[in-house]
This record gives structure tokens, C-alpha cells and sequence, in this order.
């Protein structure tokens, strides 16, 4: 149950809440990537998903080495910019429901911040490129914190960085595991799936 009256800071997901990227569990990116391309998915995906990414998510390595790395064994040599910029621009999916949300919280005084579990380059494409940094009052990301949710540290560092009580913070998140983590240090969470919006707006009164 959530209590929009103590809520002083909702803290969004990026992927799947503030960026309508996914659709059945299919990333925008990887929709036509073969095509647009003209690369293996599943050979970039296995490379790329079955440990890689997780290190690159929490800085134990580099995004842009990863992807060149790929392409140098692929036939895509020095083509990893390319990719990068393919995945980011693809997958950059603003929600607009979702954003009015966020403003009339902030007109209300609420702080709104980012809590994802991006690694830095794609942070960083957030952050500018897509202008997030307007939207949001600080990006909380895994790539800078170097801890990655459902890590229970990772919701005690934004806790000790904003200065704030566990039950003041309403977390919005796509992932389940997600939100018990947070739940279980007395953060107020709510599962956001698929056309969830008017749920959410109604429990927080908007």
C-alpha cells in the first residue's frame, strides 16, 4: 500500500518506466538490428548478455571495449561506435505519460530522481542526449555506484545521498526482484508493468 503523503522522493527506473522501450519483454534496439545492420543478434546478444554487460553495468569493464571486441571477431571491425549508437538512439523512447507524472510531483515538491542500472556510456546518453537531466533532480546510476539492484547497498546509497528515511522513497521499477529488494529495507515500491499508468497515477493521488 502506498502512502503518497510521506513520499518525499520517487526514484524511477530508466528502461520500461521513464523510457517505454520494451514491448513483451522485446528491447527496441534489437528489433531490426540484423536488418538495419546487417549483424548476428544472437551472436552479439550471447556475447554481450551472458556475463559481459553485468561487469560493464557496475564499471568492472568497459561498454565500448565489449562491443569492439565483438565486432573485431565479426566482420565489423571498428564499427563499435556505430552499434553503440544504434542501440542508444533505437532504444531512446521517452514516455511522455510518464514524464507528466514526474512534473506534477515536482510541482508539488516532490523530488523525482533516476535509479537505473545502466552502465556509464549509455548513463551519459541519458543524462545529455535524451535530456533527462532536466527531467530528473539526480541520476543514480550502477555504472557510477558500482552496485547494481536488487543489491541491497545500492538503495542505501541513495539514501545516504539524498538524506532521506527508507519509507520516504517510492520506488517505481519494472522488475520485480527490484522491488522486493527495496520493500525489504522499508522503501514504499511499486511494480510497474505494461500500461500501468493509470495505477500508478491513481495510487499516488495524481
Amino acid at each position: 500500500m502506498i502512502r503518497p503523503e510521506a513520499i518525499k522522493v520517487v526514484a524511477w527506473d530508466f528502461d520500461g518506466v521513464l523510457n517505454r522501450n520494451i514491448e513483451d519483454g522485446v528491447f527496441a534496439w534489437s528489433r531490426n538490428f540484423e536488418t538495419d545492420l546487417g549483424l548476428s543478434l544472437e551472436s552479439f546478444s550471447r556475447f554481450l548478455f551472458q556475463g559481459r554487460f553485468q561487469k560493464a553495468m557496475v564499471g568492472e569493464a568497459c561498454l565500448v571495449e565489449l562491443v569492439g571486441e565483438w565486432a573485431g571477431s565479426n566482420g565489423a571491425a571498428g564499427r563499435e561506435s556505430e552499434i553503440l549508437d544504434y542501440w542508444f538512439t533505437r532504444d531512446a523512447m521517452h514516455d511522455p505519460d510518464v514524464l507528466l507524472m514526474v512534473e506534477t510531483l515536482r510541482q508539488r515538491g516532490v523530488s523525482n530522481v533516476m535509479a537505473t542500472n545502466n552502465e556509464i556510456h549509455r548513463t551519459a546518453f541519458i543524462e545529455s542526449t535524451m535530456g533527462f537531466a532536466d527531467h530528473m533532480d539526480r541520476i543514480f546510476a550502477a555504472g557510477r555506484m558500482r552496485v547494481a539492484k536488487p543489491d541491497p547497498d545500492y538503495f542505501r546509497h541513495i539514501e545516504q545521498a539524498l538524506g532521506v528515511a527508507g519509507e520516504e522513497v517510492l520506488l517505481v521499477d519494472d522488475m520485480e526482484e527490484n522491488v522486493k529488494s527495496a520493500r525489504q529495507l522499508g522503501w514504499q515500491a511499486f511494480h510497474f508493468t505494461e500500461g500501468a499508468h493509470k495505477a500508478l497515477t491513481a495510487a499516488l493521488n495524481l
